[in-house]
């Protein structure tokens, strides 16, 4: 994919005062309110500008905190860096028609709502989804999803009800339409909240319908999102010694490195050697982890897809295919630096992605 930056331009930031500062920070007493009213600016405006930096906007604009830089929609820009140039183009995605665009090359990176929203989107429905599962089990002893490779997969519904009540806390009642998960559909779920939340549906469902159509790879998932200007980030923790010592994790480095891609996935950026293997004299490098860490949502693929997951601030939200509904750790998050697969994409939203 070409080094260019997306940017959907908010049709409501479009209309409000252009003479305000860049960015305010929170101060004691303000208010979401308060503060788009001392601006002149739509509150809905600050949240779309805001959400991908602060997630918890999106879904409650109250939970503003002390010392939060936010960005003014509207606020007259900067002057252009020297060697960016802009388009205006048409769409929301490369190649679509709709609403307005900016195309940008160069090093700045701009808002991109759409990408906000599927990022606040993203967040929100892995925190949710993950809740739930969770909760259940605190409150009957069962929780909600059960993998598609366990013995739930085989059960007639009679005999998950039977399962369901065996296994339940004394007294509780657990409701026993489990929803059957694996790897692939933890993550199809969680990005197609993300794309409802961005009011792209429909786009989802061609997604879904392209991507089962060619055996639910996670690969073909990968190049859908990339078509709607997701950028991919290439991660090995040690591109020169991988620690189970396999070489297919230093060839991709390589093939990388060339500019050939992984597995037919362009790379517009890489996370590497930030966690070196012992003896392999690596040295580590932590800036690709730190970058990471300020995406709000993900998906991402290892080993040429042979797994998938999503995550949200540098973390790995990942299902297990072979766990029962009543298993805590079904669903599971940790953070890549420690992560123990080895090399992979990850896909972050539309300008998501941190820039010098």
């Amino acid at each position: 994919m070409p080094s260019v930056t997306q940017v959907r331009t908010n049709p409501v930031a479009s209309q409000v005062p252009s003479n305000n500062p860049s960015s305010v920070t929170i101060q004691a007493g303000d208010s979401l309110s308060k503060i788009a009213a001392r601006l002149g600016v739509p509150m809905q405006a600050l949240v779309e500008a805001n959400a991908a930096k602060y997630p918890s906007l999106a879904t409650n604009p109250g939970s503003i905190k002390v010392g939060w830089k936010l960005n003014v929609p509207g606020a007259a820009p900067a002057a252009p860096t020297q060697g960016t140039q802009a388009t205006a183009t048409q769409g929301w995605g490369p190649g679509a028609s709709g609403n307005t665009t900016v195309q940008q090359t160069g090093s700045v990176s701009r808002p991109n709502d759409f990408g906000n929203k599927l990022a606040a989107g993203g967040a929100q429905s892995i925190e949710l989804r993950t809740r739930q599962h969770l909760d259940a089990i605190e409150k009957t002893g069962v929780g909600v999803y059960y993998g598609d490779h366990s013995s739930m997969k085989t059960m007639s519904q009679k005999e998950r009800q039977e399962w369901a009540a065996q296994n339940a806390k004394p007294g509780a009642t657990p409701n026993a339409n489990f929803k059957e998960s694996s790897c692939i559909g933890w993550a199809m779920e969680n990005v197609g909240a993300a794309y409802a939340a961005a009011g792209k549906s429909a786009r989802w469902s061609e997604i879904m319908a392209t991507v089962t159509a060619k055996g639910s790879k996670g690969t073909d998932l990968a190049k859908e999102l990339q078509k709607d200007g997701w950028q991919a980030v290439y991660w090995n923790p040690d591109a020169k010694k991988p620690n189970d010592g396999n070489p297919e994790h230093s060839f991709s480095a390589t093939q990388v490195a060339r500019g050939n891609g992984y597995y037919g996935i362009k790379i517009d950026a890489t996370v590497q050697n930030y966690r070196p293997t012992e003896g392999g004299g690596t040295k580590q490098d932590l800036s690709g982890i730190d970058k990471l860490s300020k995406v709000p949502f993900f998906f991402g693929l290892a080993k040429g897809g042979m797994h998938t997951f999503v995550g949200r601030s540098g973390n790995v939200n990942e299902f297990h295919w072979n766990h029962m509904p009543d298993s805590k750790t079904a669903i599971e998050e940790r953070p890549l630096k420690d992560w123990g697969w080895n090399s992979g994409v990850i896909m972050v939203p539309p300008g998501t992605w941190p820039t010098e």
